[in-house]
């Protein structure tokens, strides 16, 4: 359901830029989704990568007074790092720039982007809240039931920081602080709300931590992988 222009060089049949195990090195800026023009995310926040050249669909949530979030990337990359993301007030679509410079994957020097949403159905995560066993993602479309609420098809890690005077940290276990190492979640179970646009992961011994991963390999009701 987008269309990013010509954001792939001439010869290119891949897109450029992948995305590492951290989400992102160096912040391009974030902006409110306005538009009621601009598929199923208004009033959400967007985040844009200078360091891996990409955009992300940010989840927000509180909790106890403190907000967190999830990120998903959307399905685009670009050909310079993005920055200073603004909604057009007359087309309703997003307009971004970009720059080569440091610490990032960026291959051209610059650009100017447009990033519409064309109308089509998208299929991407939508919400995403936790509870004290686990975890419940919310999608823009019905799922396939079959794969959504499959345990198999879903796994999760989860790792800190350490706050010091460095730039930087290595990633700690939550559950031994002294390792150096990604904990490995037991998802229990996969459950499908009846509208099969929610699935609750059930997680063993879900703790507080710095970071989250989730992966998964479901399909859309249509058949279009998510």
């Amino acid at each position: 359901g987008w269309e990013d222009g010509d954001l792939l060089p001439d010869g290119y049949d891949e897109p450029i830029c992948w995305l590492p195990m951290n989400m992102d090195n160096s912040s391009g800026g974030q902006v409110f989704v306005t538009s009621d023009r601009w598929g199923p995310f208004k009033g959400d926040l967007l985040f844009e990568s200078y360091g891996k050249c990409t955009l992300f669909h940010v989840m927000t949530e509180e909790v106890d007074g403190v907000t967190q979030a999830g990120m998903t990337q959307f399905p685009l990359r670009f050909y310079s790092g993005i920055m200073r993301a603004r909604f057009n007030p007359r087309d309703g679509q997003l307009y971004v720039c970009g720059l080569k410079g440091w610490q990032t994957s960026a291959t051209r020097d610059g650009g100017f982007y447009r990033v519409r949403y064309t109308g089509k159905p998208v299929h991407m995560p939508l919400a995403l809240h936790a509870v004290k066993n686990g975890v419940e993602i919310t999608f823009t479309c019905p799922l396939e039931a079959t794969s959504a609420a499959d345990a198999e098809n879903y796994s999760a890690e989860e790792w800190n920081y350490r706050w010091t005077s460095n730039y930087g940290s290595p990633d700690f276990s939550v559950r031994n602080p002294a390792e150096q190492k990604h904990d490995r979640l037991d998802i229990k179970s996969a459950r499908l709300s009846p509208d099969k646009k929610t699935v609750f992961l059930e997680i063993a011994d879900l703790r507080p931590c710095d970071q989250m991963k989730i992966r998964f390999n479901i399909s859309a009701a249509d058949g279009v992988p998510i």
